[in-house]
């Protein structure tokens, strides 16, 4: 995908795919270390279990840009607590159960998916939403989302 003529209203031009992940197509592999899972849909994941990062760079031949745009569907396994304090501060490190989009060299944050166990409480492994700000990594700020397949909600 290549829009290069494309105007918005900032008087910028462009768009240029980079990536495309569509793993709903039979014929998509994963990225290399990453590994295919087919339950409960088609989807590339870790290839090792516990803590630990896999990764995958895109090369953008030297375009020069200021936007990113892209759409991340993950699914829930096991246990994940989201940024939970156990995690660095380190954008180098594991620090969220999730997907961590970055750039550049040094290393600098864009957007961060966060898969918790419930999606709101007083439990462990919960959404940042009803916990202190501190427990985000100082580099993510607002730039995240995070969900859980598991509403919970303690009553008062």
């Amino acid at each position: 995908y290549c829009d290069l003529e494309k105007e918005f209203p900032t008087g910028t031009k462009g768009w240029v795919r980079v990536a495309n992940l569509n793993m709903t197509d039979p014929n998509q592999p994963c990225p290399p270390n990453f590994s295919l899972y087919t339950q409960p849909k088609r989807l590339c994941g870790k290839s090792t279990n516990g803590d630990g990062c896999d990764s995958v760079s895109y090369n953008t031949s030297g375009l020069h840009y200021n936007k990113v745009c892209g759409r991340v569907v993950g699914y829930q396994q096991g246990t994940p607590n989201a940024f939970q304090r156990s995690y660095n501060n380190d954008i180098n490190e594991a620090y969220v159960d999730g997907i961590s989009i970055t750039y550049g060299s040094p290393r600098k944050h864009v957007w961060t998916l966060a898969a918790a166990l419930y999606e709101n409480g007083k439990k462990t492994h919960t959404c940042p939403c009803d916990t202190p700000s501190e427990e985000l990594p100082s580099f993510v700020g607002s730039d995240y989302y995070c969900e859980s397949a598991d509403y919970y909600c303690e009553s008062a």
